[in-house]
Parts: structure tokens; C-alpha cells; sequence
């Protein structure tokens, strides 16, 4: 059984809710909520409403499994709910069944607006079994009102079948947040349905309007052509009408209008299609009929409407004109103005009459004749002036093409229409305007193509117009790849600046020679006033470009100065390349220690399966010379000179072409950036981007030397700060690797406590000059082998504040005169020489001290052998949180080390810490 109807508890409250939330949710929901985030773009942004009802069904079976299902539609105003979607062996059932706000579960659910579950759904005493489905079913039910913007839109039911059958609090929980999202996208649903349908309904009659006649003629001109079947319109005029307005009012001519249009409904086939198109003028669409098919209605109606009463107005009378396509006409405007001019006739011919069009069907019942190519030429004049004073107003190349394309609709009733430029040898689309699907249905994207291939490239290199009368006639016409193979007319006309072809202007009919001479003479005069337009627009957008390349490589130049390391110039060299480049594929090749060449910065290659095996290619020193030879600007490796020349790619991948910047410092390779397939789509032209990468490359060149330059000082530097602490404790054994030993230990902590490489470099300074100060100090303090007199402890307290005051000449160890001046300091504000304690001193300071101690401990010293390694860590561990940082202590501990123990101790002279 399907208990729609079975009263039970309510869902949990709110606060109930909020309560759950503080204790510890599962990974599983974790996972589900993710998911469920995922999948609400989804429902949210699907249009139609029968899709909708499939979408929430198989997105909640993803979410919580289940083993039926079912959706119902609410009435508020009749307290009514009914099915619109059942997954169920008892779906037909289900759906024959309506049942009433307050009926059980589901009613209770919607009268109530609250969720309900239960997990035992077959014993609810207030169960109603749906009728034809077994009674007593064990099932467990969760049942969930569809509420947006305060109104009940529908009710979800989900089951699980058998006597064990149950949801638990995680699932129902998910259910109702996901049924949120469901209502909301089943109102936003609803509302388009009905937006739609009020866009294209004549809101008298009900009838579909004037829009949705030529949409649908459209559509079943094209199945016709497809299928090489008939279609037949009709076009109806009250005659007279003017006078029932006139003697009886307009709402007498309300009463005709609408009681004729429920005449028609009636009288026409279910697949026929009848609109208002206007005051009292009605069309009809017979798909898959013939010209003897419409006749044939024409006459049931005026037999019709010669027995019937219109109230007031009494009989009235309509005049029928008829047309066939694709015989009279292929494209939606031409064969209703075939059908027009037959209904004209009709009424000049005395009204109450239906008129077959053929080419003697031109009178008109005033008797005045009006040559149509006079009216065409006016119509063409009024469009190219209205057409050239809004092209002078833009400067954007696709918005250019499309005022083209939408003003040639107005007058041309096109198949569809695509405005092209040229860029370098391809013909790239800017704008279309019409149909383009595939075989499947599916929208087809309009391919860039070649100077000279197909049509359209044929007019771009001849620069001639192109009028051709049938495609699949047509030598050199190319199909577009996925298409239907249809009959059609055609005609191409290039856009002209000068003696360059800069772009084309295409359009098509569907049927056999629809265009003639006047069409290509009105494209080439429009071809003039769009070409201008065109270049114009493009000279100005490639100024912009420019403009916004000189801003980025400005910016570009502006990060670089600030990069100190290689990682840091390879990251902004890359991500300027990507950026400036329009999202290509940039790489950045630098050389090992060994001379040969490995990516070192790339544009996410390795969140592209296809890219990633690249991150491990190697390219040989010898041969990336050989390639890039003695150039000095960037050039186009082709994919051909890679495949004989670079070093096999990974396997299944192959080389693409490749735009190569080579960094030269003194006549020495630096380095190299690559961009992948750089002619592929995108707004840059190949000059561009080379042009692009000159600027890129010489500044990163510039930098990839200072960085070199400054590490190879760095590197000395540091050498020469080593020498010097050395020096400083040389007189002793012990003391010789004091500074070393420290200084190794601290960058173990550093590295452990997540320390990033500046940090690190800082942390390494700051314990190679921790105790530079003793320079300043007495030797004979220094060197005392007894206990120190309070007057000397004083002394020696003081080189800490020495070792900052030595530094301070130095800008560059401006923060590790701070660490040098605080390594005495110590956790609980006991030391020395500021007395600052906690997270006041450096955390860089906390770490050598830590050190510091550890190594003296460890050590034999003048007053006292060394202690064990065991006694140390003991120590340490009592004095975490009192001289020492706590998580210091902590990490070094769990650090593996060696005790500093020197191969020889002497007995004299010993240096005091």
C-alpha cells in the first residue's frame, strides 16, 4: 500500500534542530551536505517543469536512497492535492488518485506546513490505503510540504519497503533541507511556465498570438523541409468588423472575436494550431497538410458560420486566404504574406470567400496597385540609414555584427544569419542569429573555417559575393559538421576595408532560390557601412588591448621587483604569461644543477590529467640550445620541430606547437617560457602573443639574474657570518661548533613548526649572530673558569643588547637584530635584557634558546661535566613554561638528535655562556 493519508506525530521543532547541530556530525552527512550544496545549482537552474519533477527524483535518490517515490501538486485555494510524478510499480494508481489538505500523512503534512516521518507507516491507525495498491505494505515514510514564498506548492513522499525499513534523524534532516531547494525551484518553474505562456497567449481569446505563429511556422518549416512533407496556412479576416465595433460596441466585438475563437478550436485537427494575430485577423498552421486539406477547413468554417448567431452582432462572415509550404514559399514571413495576399483577394472579390494563392492573386480591394519592388527599395533605404547611424555609435566587434544581423531580420526573413571577421587565415564568427541544431536536437556551436574553404571562404578570398541557389548543389560548399542535410539558399558577401577583406556576411533560406539580385545589391551597400564599423571597432580594441597589456606588464614589472626567490619569480612570470595571454597554458623551464631544463612554475598543470606527466619531463641542456639557436625574441615551435628535436613526451601525450620565449643573461640560457597551442581560440593573434612574451620574458630575465645574483651573495654572506661566530669561539673546542650545532637544530624546529623559507633564512641569521654581542665583552670575563661576580654576570648580560647594536648599521638584518637581542629572554619575563616574556619575545628567539640551553647542558663546562642526554630533556621539560615556550620544548623533543659532544675536552679555559 501507498499511505498517502496516515496521521502520526509531527517533525521535530526547530529548537529541537539547532540543539542536534552542536553534537558531532558524521562524515557521511558531512559528505551528504556537500552534495547537497553541489546539487542545488542544478535544480535551481533547470527551466522546464516536467524536467524539474525528473531532476528532484533523481537528484534525491542520490541523496537519500530510497525504494519509491512520489510528487503532488498543491491547490490551496481547493485544499486539493494531486499526483504529477510517481516511481512506483504502482504508479498508475498513485496517479489516478486525488485526496484533500488534512487526510493523513501527506494531507496532515500540507495542512500543517511541517515535515513528517515515520518509520512505521503500515500501523498508523488514521492509514488510508491508495485504492488498487495492497493494503498493509510494511514501509517506512518520509513525507515533506513543498512551501515557497508561503504557499503550499506541492507535497514529496519517499518510501523504504519491508519490515526493517527506516530513515534515520540524518536522513530526514537532508530530505527537508533538500525540499527547500525543490520548492523553490518548483515556484521559479511555475512562474516561467506561466511568464511563457502569457508571452505568447492573446489574452482575450486564449489563443496563441502573433509571436508563437511565427515561431511555430518556423519550426514546422523546417521539419517540412527535413521530412519533404507539406505544410498549409490559413489566414482569416472578419469582414466588416469595423462595423459590429461601430453599431454595437466593443464589447459586442469582444463577444465575436472570443466565440470565434472557441469555433475554431473546434473545428480544427488536435495538431493544428490556430493564433490571433491581430485586431480581427486569425492564422492557422496545418502541419503535414496540403493546400486540398486547407480548403477543405476553410470551408467547414464558412459552412459553419453560416448557421451561427454572434449575440448582437448577429452573422458575420470571414474571408480566407491559403498558401502551401514549401511550394510558395520557404521562410515564415514569405509564405504568410503568401497566404495575405490571397486573403486580400479574397475580399476584393466580394468578401465571404477562400482564395488559394497563386501568382495572379494580387488585388486588393481598394484597386490600387503598389510595385513591391518599390516598397522593398524605400524599406532597404529607411534600414541602411537607421543601420549606419547606430553602427557609428559602437566600438565592440560582436556588438557590431549582432545590430547587423537583427537589423537584416527586419527585412530579410532569414533561416538564420552569421557575421564573421577574419583572423589571419580563419574566418571567425562574431554574431548568428537563427537555428543551428544536430541530428540529436542538440545546439550546434558555428565553427571558425579557413580563407577559401567552403562558402564563406570562397567569398573571403575572391572577395565576390556568393549567391547560391541550392547547397547541396553547391561544388564547394562544406557542410557544418553534426547538421541536418537540408535544402537551402544562400548568400555570401565579404566586408571590404579598402582592397582587405576583413569579415563576411552570411545568410540563409531554407528552399530553393530564395534570394536574388536586389538581396546581394542590399548586402553589398550594407557591407560598406559594416566594414567601416568593423575596423574602426577593431582598431580601437586593439588599442585597448594594448593599453591593458602596458597596465599589466606594469604590474607584472611591479610584482617581479618585489619576487626574492626563484619560486616566487617563476609563480608571477607565469600567472602575468596566463593572464596577459587570455588563460593559456604558460610554463616557466629553468635549469637543475646539472644544466638540463625542468618546468619550475606552470599555470595548473597539474590539475589537468593531460598536463601533469609534463611536470616530470626533462629537456637536455644541449638540445633546448639547438632549438632555440642564437634567438633572442620569442618564436613558434612547431608541432612537427618538436616532435624531431624535443625530448619524447610522456606516454599517450605528443607535443603540441609551442610559442617559446628564451631568457638570456650574458650570452648564458636562463631559462625559457612556454605556451601551449598559442593559436588556438582566443582574442590574441600569434604577433600579439610573441610580442606579448618579449615584455614577459626580458623582465624575468632581468629577475631570475638579480635573484641568482643575490643568492650567490646571500650564500657568502652567510658563509662569512658563519666564519666570523666560529672565530669568535675558536679558542675552545667546545665552543667551535657551538654556533653550528645550534644554528642546524634551530632550522629542524623551524621546518617542524611550519616555518616558510624567509622565516627560515631569518631563524638561521638570528642563531648564527645570537651571541655576536660577546665580541664587546672582556676576554678575561669571557675566559674565567670560576663563578662570575655579580658585577661581571651584569657585564656579560649586557652582550645580547651589544650583538643588536653591532647589527644595526645592516637594514637587511633589521628583524634579526631582534631575535639576537631577545635569545636570553626568557617565558616567564625572568630574563634578560628586557624582561619581556610569552608571545611578546620572537618566536625565533624562543627556538634558540631552547637550543642554546640544550647544547650547553649537553656539554662540559667549566663548573660542571656535561649532563645526559636523558637529564637534558628532563630539564627542559621542567622548565617548559617558565623559561621556555611550552610548544618549543615540545617539538624539539620530538625531534631526533645527537648530543654535541666534542671529540676532546680540555681542562683549562673554558668560554662562559
Amino acid at each position: 500500500m501507498r499511505h498517502l493519508f496516515a496521521a502520526v506525530a509531527p517533525a521535530r521543532s526547530l529548537d529541537a534542530d539547532l540543539g542536534d547541530l552542536e553534537a558531532p556530525r558524521s562524515e557521511s552527512l558531512v559528505q551528504s551536505y556537500r552534495q547537497l550544496a553541489d546539487v542545488f545549482h542544478d535544480i535551481l537552474s533547470e527551466q522546464s517543469l516536467d524536467n524539474l519533477l525528473d531532476r528532484i527524483a533523481d537528484t534525491l535518490a542520490e541523496l537519500v536512497p530510497h525504494d519509491t517515490l512520489s510528487i503532488y501538486q498543491a491547490d490551496e485555494t481547493q485544499s486539493l492535492l494531486t499526483p504529477v510524478l510517481a516511481r512506483d510499480k504502482w504508479a498508475e494508481k498513485i496517479m489516478e488518485s486525488r485526496s484533500q489538505f488534512g487526510e493523513g500523512i501527506t494531507g496532515w503534512a500540507a495542512l500543517h506546513r511541517a515535515p513528517v516521518r515515520t518509520n512505521q507507516a503500515h500501523l498508523d491507525p488514521r492509514t488510508k490505503t491508495v485504492p488498487g495498491t495492497p493494503p498493509d505494505e510494511p514501509e517506512a515514510l518520509i513525507t515533506v510540504p513543498l512551501i515557497a514564498r508561503d504557499v503550499v506548492k506541492g507535497v514529496l513522499n519517499i518510501y523504504r519497503l519491508g519490515e526493517h525499513a527506516s530513515f534515520s534523524d540524518e536522513e530526514f534532516e537532508l530530505a527537508t533541507r533538500f525540499a527547500d531547494a525543490a520548492a523553490l525551484a518548483l515556484d521559479n518553474a511555475q512562474i516561467r511556465a506561466r511568464l511563457e505562456y502569457q508571452a505568447q497567449t492573446d489574452s482575450l481569446t486564449g489563443l496563441y498570438n502573433h509571436r508563437y505563429f511565427h515561431d511555430r511556422l518556423r519550426s514546422e518549416l523546417t521539419r517540412a523541409s527535413r521530412s519533404r512533407d507539406a505544410v498549409a496556412v490559413l489566414m482569416l479576416d472578419i469582414d466588416d468588423f469595423k462595423r459590429v465595433n461601430d453599431v454595437y460596441g466593443h464589447g459586442a466585438g469582444d463577444h465575436v472575436l472570443t466565440e470565434l475563437a472557441l469555433l475554431l478550436r473546434n473545428e480544427l485537427r488536435g495538431s493544428d494550431v490556430v493564433c490571433r494575430l491581430g485586431g480581427e485577423e486569425f492564422g492557422v498552421i496545418m502541419a503535414s497538410a496540403d493546400a486540398g486539406d486547407a480548403l477543405n477547413l476553410g470551408r467547414r468554417l464558412t459552412d459553419t458560420l453560416a448557421e451561427t448567431e454572434f449575440a448582437a452582432a448577429g452573422k458575420i462572415t470571414i474571408s480566407v486566404g491559403i498558401s502551401q509550404g514549401p511550394e510558395h514559399a520557404m521562410n515564415p514571413r514569405e509564405l504568410v504574406a503568401c497566404s495575405e495576399a490571397a486573403m486580400m483577394t479574397a475580399k476584393a472579390r466580394g468578401k465571404n470567400q477562400i482564395v488559394l494563392f497563386d501568382e495572379e492573386t494580387s488585388e486588393r480591394p481598394e484597386g490600387v496597385s503598389v510595385s513591391g519592388r518599390d516598397v522593398r527599395s524605400i524599406a532597404h533605404l529607411k534600414m541602411l540609414q537607421s543601420l549606419a547611424g547606430k553602427l557609428n555609435r559602437l566600438n565592440d566587434v560582436r556588438q557590431i555584427g549582432a545590430v547587423i544581423a537583427d537589423e537584416l531580420r527586419l527585412l530579410i526573413d532569414y533561416h538564420n544569419c552569421r557575421v564573421s571577421v577574419i583572423d589571419g587565415d580563419d574566418i571567425v564568427p562574431i554574431a548568428f542569429r537563427g537555428e543551428l541544431v544536430s541530428r540529436d536536437g542538440e545546439h550546434v556551436d558555428l565553427p571558425r573555417t579557413k580563407i577559401g574553404e567552403g562558402i564563406t571562404g570562397r567569398a573571403a578570398a575572391t572577395a565576390e559575393p556568393q549567391l547560391v541557389g541550392n547547397t547541396l548543389e553547391c561544388d564547394y560548399a562544406v557542410m557544418i559538421p553534426g547538421t541536418h542535410t537540408i535544402e537551402e539558399s544562400l548568400v555570401a558577401v565579404p566586408l571590404c576595408y579598402g582592397t582587405r577583406v576583413i569579415g563576411v556576411i552570411v545568410m540563409s533560406k531554407l528552399g530553393i532560390d530564395q534570394f536574388d539580385e536586389d538581396d546581394v545589391r542590399l548586402l553589398e551597400v550594407l557591407a560598406g557601412h559594416a566594414s567601416v564599423a568593423l575596423e574602426n571597432a577593431r582598431l580601437y580594441e586593439s588599442q585597448r588591448r594594448e593599453a591593458d597589456h602596458l597596465k599589466a606588464l606594469l604590474e607584472f614589472t611591479g610584482a617581479i621587483t618585489q619576487a626574492a626567490t626563484l619560486d616566487e619569480i617563476g609563480v608571477e612570470t607565469v600567472r602575468a604569461a596566463a593572464q596577459m595571454l587570455g588563460g593559456k597554458n604558460c610554463a616557466l623551464w629553468l635549469p637543475l644543477e646539472n644544466g638540463d631544463f625542468r618546468i619550475a612554475a606552470h599555470s595548473d598543470y597539474d590539475a589537468d590529467p593531460a598536463l601533469k606527466p609534463m611536470l616530470d619531463v626533462v629537456f637536455p641542456a644541449a638540445v633546448l640550445r639547438m632549438v632555440v639557436g642564437d634567438r633572442n625574441e620569442p618564436f613558434v615551435l612547431s608541432a612537427e620541430e618538436a616532435a624531431l628535436h624535443a625530448p619524447a613526451p610522456p606516454e599517450g601525450l605528443a607535443w603540441p606547437d609551442l610559442a617559446l620565449a628564451p631568457l638570456w643573461t650574458d650570452e648564458t640560457l636562463q631559462g625559457l617560457i612556454s605556451v601551449r597551442e598559442p593559436s588556438a581560440r582566443g582574442e590574441h593573434t600569434i604577433d600579439e602573443i610573441l610580442r606579448l612574451l618579449a615584455g614577459i620574458s626580458y623582465q624575468a630575465a632581468v629577475a631570475l639574474e638579480r635573484a641568482r645574483s643575490f643568492e650567490n651573495l646571500e650564500d657568502t654572506f652567510v658563509s662569512t657570518v658563519e666564519a666570523l661566530a666560529n672565530a669568535l669561539e675558536a679558542n675552545d673546542e667546545y665552543t667551535s661548533s657551538h654556533t653550528r650545532w645550534i644554528t642546524d637544530m634551530a632550522l629542524k624546529v623551524g621546518s617542524a613548526l611550519g616555518f616558510d623559507p624567509p622565516s627560515l633564512k631569518k631563524l638561521e641569521l638570528g642563531a648564527l649572530f645570537h651571541d655576536i654581542g660577546k665580541i664587546g665583552i672582556p676576554t678575561s670575563i669571557l675566559l674565567k673558569a670560576g663563578p662570575l661576580s655579580p658585577d661581571e654576570r651584569k657585564i656579560i648580560e649586557m652582550h645580547p643588547e651589544l650583538g643588536a647594536r653591532i647589527l644595526e648599521p645592516i637594514d637587511r638584518l633589521a628583524e634579526v637584530r631582534t631575535i639576537v637581542r631577545s635569545c636570553h629572554e626568557r617565558w616567564d619575563g625572568a630574563g634578560y635584557p628586557d624582561g619581556i616574556s610569552g608571545e611578546e619575545i620572537p618566536i625565533e628567539a624562543r627556538i634558540v634558546l631552547v637550543c642554546d640551553a640544550f647544547h650547553a647542558m649537553t656539554t662540559d663546562r667549566p663548573y660542571r661535566k656535561r649532563l645526559s642526554v636523558d637529564e637534558a630533556c628532563r630539564r627542559l621539560r621542567d622548565g617548559a613554561g617558565s623559561q621556555f615556550d611550552p610548544s618549543v620544548v615540545d617539538v624539539f623533543l620530538s625531534l631526533p638528535f645527537e648530543a654535541p659532544v666534542p671529540a676532546a675536552q680540555a681542562a683549562d679555559e673554558r668560554l662562559a655562556s
